[in-house]
């Protein structure tokens, strides 16, 4: 009797790795999650170990089904450098919102070197400056979160797929910036998303169990994984990420750059990705309610009207889209005594923000928003999810049940079937 045969996706994400299977014709099969304990969100140990312990989960849990081929998806922007054989990370990871490489980004705006939809310290360019002049290193690559990974499962750890690429600074090729010497020393090569790498490491097959070493193929970002893990959309329709961040796609038969804006195109088979990241999100509610009080305040909110707060939910200064400001200060006062008034604020801003976003991408050339299909752990917030379609004038609709790690596991099948 045949073995089923497994499509495997890995999805790192900022408060914890999901793992999920897909079978051949694109059924989810498989999902497991894990909560980074705390203090391991960007420690690419703790990456590595924890993907290695669900992966052995799944297959100890279906003995009688083979894995065909993996692939992962991370943060994007999440960069560091590492060793370029082995993969140790010589540098500390600087996460997407990081922004201290502020000095560098102003030197390279002075200087007339454009780097495209990555520019600004959240962008490569700047990051890649600011770790060079920090950590020198003579043998070292550029790497991100999700290929790091990829990475340790193959050895290979000069390649890039395009999605990660774009916000290191690659848009067809590398940034007039770094493309020329010492930075172009630092650069590992760029292939599509979904192309094949080769077989799992014999090393780790044999750990994991594996009779047969699993392809492994190059991987995406986090939220173009979700919006993979949607399947087909009506044209016009708007995908919300609300997660730590808030991150906004639509797909558009041409790109749209605008990185002073934050705006950047995905390619995707023959269409693309049009979207952007802002640095308010999910993170600044978590920040002030815990779930509990989240629930509740938010069963709670009167709704009949905008509480006027103009709040612009950050963390700390700096916002990437819709506006690309890494000065931009947090606005969150006055703050009511009633909490509920000041969630009610928060989801308001937060609104405005993704309002915001779908009309700057129409005004430069992507299709008009017709609906709003909704992912992430903000999803489920009813809500939010009134307000929105008051401040948006779109429906409104919830997907919950098909994270990323589905996406990511659908690009593991196409790579596979490509090579078969």
């Amino acid at each position: 009797m045949a073995r089923e045969r497994l499509f495997l996706g890995v999805d790192l994400g900022t408060s914890g790795i999901r793992v999920a299977t897909v079978d051949e014709t694109g059924r989810r099969r498989t999902i497991v999650t894990r909560i980074w304990p705390c203090g391991q969100s960007w420690n690419p140990a703790a990456w590595l170990h924890h993907a290695l312990q669900l992966i052995t989960l799944i297959s100890r849990g279906r003995p009688s089904a083979e894995i065909a081929a993996i692939a992962v998806d991370g943060t994007s922007g999440t960069v560091f450098l590492c060793h370029p054989s082995h993969g140790r990370p010589l540098t500390p990871v600087l996460a997407y919102d990081d922004g201290r490489a502020r000095a560098e980004a102003e030197a390279l705006a002075a200087a007339g070197l454009a780097t495209g939809p990555a520019s600004g310290p959240y962008g490569g360019p700047a990051k890649l400056l600011w770790l060079i002049r920090h950590y020198a290193q003579t043998r070292a690559v550029l790497t991100a979160q999700g290929p790091w990974l990829t990475g340790m499962l193959t050895r290979c750890h000069r390649v890039l797929d395009e999605h990660n690429a774009l916000k290191l600074g690659f848009s067809g090729q590398w940034a007039e910036a770094l493309a020329r010497a010492p930075t172009s020393a630092y650069l590992p090569s760029v292939v599509p998303a979904g192309t094949p790498l080769g077989p799992l490491r014999r090393d780790l097959a044999r750990r994991l169990g594996l009779r047969v070493a699993p392809l492994i193929v190059a991987g995406t970002t986090d939220s173009t994984a979700a919006f993979l893990a949607l399947g087909p959309l009506p044209r016009g329709s708007g995908v919300s990420s609300l997660g730590s961040t808030l991150v906004l796609k639509i797909e558009s038969p041409q790109p749209v750059l605008v990185p002073e804006s934050g705006i950047y195109s995905h390619r995707l088979a023959d269409t693309w990705l049009v979207g952007g990241a802002s640095n308010s999100g999910g993170a600044v509610l978590a920040h002030y309610f815990d779930r509990a009080a989240l629930l509740r305040l938010s069963a709670e909110l009167p709704l009949v009207s905008d509480t006027g707060l103009h709040y612009y939910p950050l963390l700390k200064p700096g916002e990437r889209f819709p506006m690309n400001d890494p000065t931009l200060a947090p606005r969150l006062a006055p703050r009511p005594s009633d909490d509920r008034l000041f969630l009610q604020g928060l989801l308001e801003g937060l609104s405005a923000i993704e309002a915001r976003g779908y009309a700057l991408l129409t005004a430069h050339g992507a299709p008009r928003l017709q609906r709003v299909v909704t992912t992430g752990g903000g999803a489920c917030n009813a809500a939010w999810r009134t307000i929105r379609e008051r401040v948006l004038g779109v429906p409104v609709s919830t997907i919950t049940d098909r994270p990323a790690a589905l996406g990511v596991a659908h690009l593991a099948r196409s790579g596979w079937m490509a090579q078969h």
